[in-house]
């Protein structure tokens, strides 16, 4: 088990996968920065520097990892061996959850490896599971899971993309405000397409369920 300072509220995690410094959002004093092994450099991008640095660091080169163990203060650095079963990313948000934190962004999160981006998004499920929520953040884009009976709302500027796609069979009771095609009290089905490319007519759009689960994604328009 991890012990960490319960001033910690909330994790920021970095990931080695596309990152743009226009989606980070100022640290705050409550904020657990850990590093999933590259993601050590977009924290450092943003003039951070993490309490926990974490992985096999095939993605950090010698002497940026020299000079992180030099650092005054220096962070924790907990090195795993590459044949492991689990991803970097998954070390990381372990981490935070067995601190105890309950609301996670995961940064660098999605990119060209969609393997990669599909296994960082289920572990959105395994932070629902412990009582967490996760979001992915990754150029202009915010993915959350939703599990029913939930409410999640998205912000944003008018005519960003809102998207609900169904991880269920059916996603029943959905209700949608905020947007340019309101839902109420609708089913949404996978394999289906309905839920896609919706867009914000406020800044604020509330997203609600009575079962299933469901991804929202907000995506920015344009470059």
């Amino acid at each position: 088990m991890v012990t960490v300072a319960p001033r910690f509220s909330r994790a920021l995690i970095f990931c080695n996968g596309e990152f743009a410094s226009t989606d980070y959002e100022e640290a705050q004093a409550g904020d657990l920065v850990i590093c999933a092994d590259g993601g050590l450099h977009h924290a450092l991008n943003v003039g951070l520097k993490p309490h926990v640095i974490l992985g096999d660091f095939d993605s950090i080169d010698a002497d940026l990892q020299r000079a992180l163990r030099e650092w005054d203060c220096g962070p924790k650095v907990m090195e795993f061996p590459r044949e492991k079963d689990k991803t970097d990313g998954q070390l990381a948000v372990e981490y935070a959850l067995d601190a105890g934190i309950k609301d996670i962004w995961l940064y660098g999160s999605l990119g060209h490896r969609i393997d990669h981006t599909l296994g960082n998004l289920f572990l959105a499920w395994l932070c629902l599971k412990r009582g967490a929520r996760l979001q992915l953040v990754s150029k202009g884009q915010r993915v959350v899971m939703l599990r029913a009976p939930a409410r999640v709302c998205i912000t944003g500027e008018k005519g960003d993309y809102v998207s609900l796609i169904p991880l269920t069979p059916t996603v029943s009771g959905v209700t949608a405000t905020g947007l340019y095609y309101p839902l109420q009290n609708d089913t949404l089905h996978m394999g289906e397409t309905r839920g896609l490319s919706n867009e914000l007519v406020t800044n604020c759009a509330a997203i609600e369920a009575t079962s299933g689960v469901l991804i929202v994604v907000n995506s920015k328009q344009g470059p």
